[in-house]
């Protein structure tokens, strides 16, 4: 796979990560949390082993964060629109996942 498109991928599951991380959070199913919770385990392995196949430079670093921070936004408000968040805490989660795998 090439870097453009491991990047995009790496995107996907970062998104993926941090929504189901707020879905933890703040979902008012509290029998989905231990699906919710495996899939956050999927896909953070997905993203390991992604981030793995490249070196990524500060600029590649920042495209990630910003795409990811705007498919968060929308996969939120489109599939999620009932669950009150922090906009904040979301931000923050994206950016110490990236610092961690990156």
């Amino acid at each position: 796979m090439g870097k453009n498109r491991a990047r995009d991928s790496l995107i996907r599951e970062i998104a993926n990560i941090v929504v189901h991380e707020v879905l933890a959070k703040h979902t008012n199913k509290p029998e989905s949390a231990h699906f919710i919770n495996s899939e956050i385990i999927e896909y953070r392995s997905l993203a390991k082993k992604t981030s793995k196949e490249h070196n990524w430079n500060s600029d590649d670093k920042l495209y990630v964060e910003n795409k990811a921070l705007k498919m968060i936004k929308e996969k939120l408000a489109s599939k999620y629109p009932d669950v009150n968040y922090s906009e904040h805490d979301a931000i923050a989660n994206l950016k110490s996942f990236i610092k961690d795998l990156m």
